[in-house]
């Protein structure tokens, strides 16, 4: 019955430690808590490096409606 108990907590400790994440959590960061400035320069950084701008940095930008003062 000690083994088992002791293999149960060993079994949790380790679940505990191992992450979960799912891209949608990063995506919902990104929606809920970003300013448009920081947005605008998130934006601006991939157009630099010339890739697509993530859908949550662009709905932050359309959600504010006055866009970016660079573009």
């Amino acid at each position: 019955m000690k083994n088992v108990i002791i293999l149960f907590v060993i079994c949790i400790s380790i679940s505990a430690c191992v992450g979960f994440e799912r891209e949608s959590n990063t995506t919902n960061y990104y929606e809920y808590n970003m300013s448009l400035e920081q947005a605008c320069i998130l934006k601006n950084h991939y157009q630099e490096a010339n890739e697509t701008t993530p859908a949550a940095v662009q709905a932050v930008i359309d959600e504010n409606g006055s866009g970016c003062v660079n573009e």
